[in-house]
């Protein structure tokens, strides 16, 4: 007799679902997803799924969540650094979470979508910007405080110098008109638009 399989944690059963619906949503958009077919393919019941997420909305915003976790993560070594290096090592770090396809499907995904299902909007603002400030602004917010950067309003920086140095990239890949950039664009763009950016909040003296 084979030896019985052994019982997922909570927290596996949460990782197996959401792995599992990111696919299913990419593939079918959000309306017409199932949640049979994710507790299925995850190897649950459907009961064992609503245990998990009460609803498809908050299953889509767990995913929405995990996919936007590491755009809100700094690490030590990136804010202990001087500003460039630490500047430049979140935007790389974005740009290759951001500008890849996956990322690409789900945007498209709820910009197709949010007009018939208002509440995946509310949901995305929940995952990502709801969560408190990202990576590239708690990275600008610990250099202002150490007197390194002039920066009035560090959210509005932040946004700048993300759209400086992935905006376009990303725009042209969400309309189809560009394949992923390779990891030595991503340095190159993300370097220059850093420069760029210090030149004009280094402070002097």
């Amino acid at each position: 007799m084979s030896a019985s399989r052994p019982r997922r944690t909570d927290a596996e059963r949460r990782e197996a679902l959401i792995r599992v619906a990111e696919d299913v949503f990419v593939r079918e958009g959000y309306a017409a997803a199932n949640m049979d077919e994710v507790a299925r393919r995850a190897g649950m019941s459907k009961k064992t799924l609503y245990q998990v997420f009460a609803s498809k909305e908050a299953l889509f915003e767990a995913v929405l969540t995990a996919h936007f976790a590491p755009l809100l993560t700094v690490a030590p070594k990136e804010v202990e650094a001087g500003p460039r290096e630490g500047l430049i090592a979140i935007l790389e770090r974005a740009a290759a979470h951001i500008l890849n396809g996956r990322h690409i499907a789900i945007f498209r995904l709820i910009s197709s979508e949010v007009k018939r299902a208002p509440e995946i909007a509310a949901a995305f603002h929940r995952a990502s910007s709801g969560r408190g400030a990202g990576a590239l602004q708690r990275c600008l917010e610990v250099h202002v405080a150490r007197g390194r950067l002039n920066i009035a309003d560090t959210s509005m920086a932040a946004g700048m110098l993300f759209g400086l140095a992935i905006g376009e990239p990303h725009l042209w890949m969400l309309l189809g008109q560009r394949e992923e950039p390779d990891p030595s664009e991503i340095s190159y763009r993300v370097a220059a638009a850093v420069d760029t950016f210090l030149a004009g909040t280094l402070a002097r003296g």
